[in-house]
């Protein structure tokens, strides 16, 4: 009897050993792998640089891929679009590609979260940035949003080469028709939400509704879903839900601002004022209402109107640089250039005073991130300056501003400006100085860029539209 527990106890020690063998034998092809990896990358990085090099002596394809916020994104009309465009119609041996990255609604810290799958995808030689606009108080910095609980994990080669398989299989699979994308995917406002409280954006609808059904004299919720169906562009239901909200409470004053920037965003004149008059006469010691309302005069040349709406605006709050913007705007147009000039330079004191330089401390910071990573991979790094604003307080976040080629586009807008229109060149002035470009300002922001480009990264000689006949 003793003798059988004695070789069931060997038995059992026996596959203790085999079971860590088996592990000890995974992770020593791990390490194995690892090393290999982090070898042959090393090779692979030499060799690229190499073939690099080789390329631009060829006068190959060169990449661009174009990162940023709705100034970025859009279809043809859209900057990289006719950047490509323009690029390839100078002839200067070299075939060029411009990759469209923006996307609407994403701040600085989602773009750089997606900047591995670019990376993986398009291989680009060069990353043009724009961004920063849409930094707020949910954008949380680069490097402090972990989705994934192991950090180490996903330092290893090892992990990369596992996600980066995933993604190459992905891609094959969509490429030949049997891959479907699971919904649309999550940009950076959703995953920080998500962080904060564990819902994505279908279940926030799914909850609002529900709120509304168990309290259906509720404004708030109305408005919320309201301003949930704006941001995704479904205008007539958000119409539909605020119109609702205003006839549980005709005193709401979100619902009417709200529904005047449905208005707004569809360029519906009519709508867009009455909603913000009805704003000011909810809660007329609101600031935001009278500076809609202006810029909505603006769009309708009643610059008489909009001076004096503006006017309110600044006095309740005197650092609406936002108001200062628009009322400069208002008298270019007019010819009142001195008055102009006054109110510009008053907004851009607000800013540099409220904003220090138009950009926040993550801002900042994913900025110079972005600088690092492109630095590791060799990959040239090209800083664009939103329209109408100095390329100044972009150059300052900078900690080390060697290799960063920087896209002035200040003086060639308010150029553009003196000799034409707002509206030739913007759609809207969701910011106050600028807006989203129309196929003209996109034109104009191209050009530009394509001109510092050729000009302070291959040397070559600069044209005028004249000249290549893009007037």
């Amino acid at each position: 009897m003793c003798l059988i527990k004695i070789k069931a106890k060997n038995k059992k020690i026996s596959l203790k050993q085999k079971i860590a063998l088996i592990v000890f034998g995974m992770f020593l092809c791990v390490l194995l792998l690892e090393a290999g990896l982090r070898i042959g990358g090393f090779v692979l990085l030499s060799l690229q640089e190499y073939r690099n090099r080789i390329l631009m002596k060829q006068k190959s394809v060169y990449r661009i891929m174009c990162v940023g916020e709705s100034t970025t994104a859009g279809g043809e009309g859209a900057y990289p679009a006719q950047l490509q465009e323009i690029l390839n119609q100078r002839n200067v041996g070299i075939k060029f590609i411009v990759m469209n990255k923006g996307k609407c609604a994403i701040d600085t810290s989602g773009i750089l979260l997606e900047l591995e799958e670019n990376f993986f995808l398009y291989r680009p030689d060069m990353v043009i940035a724009m961004m920063g606009i849409n930094d707020g108080g949910y954008t949380m910095k680069y490097g402090e949003i972990s989705f994934e609980k192991i950090s180490f994990l996903k330092s290893l080669r090892t992990y990369k080469l596992a996600k980066l398989l995933r993604l190459h299989i992905i891609n094959k699979v969509r490429e030949i028709g049997f891959y479907k994308s699971r919904g649309k995917k999550e940009d950076n406002h959703t995953k920080i939400n998500r962080l904060i409280q564990p819902i994505d954006f279908k279940e926030k609808e799914e909850m609002l509704k529900k709120a509304i059904e168990i309290n259906p004299k509720n404004p708030q919720a109305y408005v919320k879903l309201g301003r949930y169906y704006r941001k995704q562009g479904k205008y007539n239901k958000a119409k539909e839900i605020l119109r609702k909200a205003i006839d549980i409470d005709s005193k709401n004053y979100r619902a009417y601002v709200e529904l005047g920037w449905c208005y707004s965003d569809q360029k519906e004149y009519d709508g867009y004022e009455e909603m913000f008059k009805k704003a000011v006469e909810t809660n007329p010691e609101k600031d935001l209402a009278y500076t809609e309302l202006g810029a909505c005069y603006k769009y309708q040349q009643r610059y008489d109107k909009a001076e004096e709406v503006l006017k309110k605006a600044i006095k309740i709050n005197p650092k609406n640089d936002q108001a200062y913007a628009i009322l400069a705007h208002c008298y270019r147009e007019q010819g009142k250039y001195e008055l102009a000039k006054r109110c510009f330079q008053k907004a851009n004191i607000l800013r540099l005073e409220l904003k220090k330089g138009y950009y926040t401390p993550i801002t900042k910071h994913n900025y110079n991130r972005l600088k690092e990573i492109l630095t590791k991979r060799k990959i040239t790094l090209v800083c664009v300056q939103y329209p109408m604003r100095s390329v100044g307080p972009l150059k300052k976040i900078f900690e080390d501003r060697t290799g960063i080629i920087f896209v002035d586009n200040e003086a060639v807008f308010k150029e553009a400006l003196g000799n034409g229109s707002y509206g030739d060149y913007f759609e809207d002035m969701f910011v106050g100085d600028f807006g989203h470009c129309t196929y003209r300002g996109n034109r104009l922001l191209a050009e530009n860029i394509a001109n510092v480009i050729l000009k302070e990264y291959f040397g070559l000689r600069i044209f005028s539209s004249s000249e290549i006949g893009l007037d």
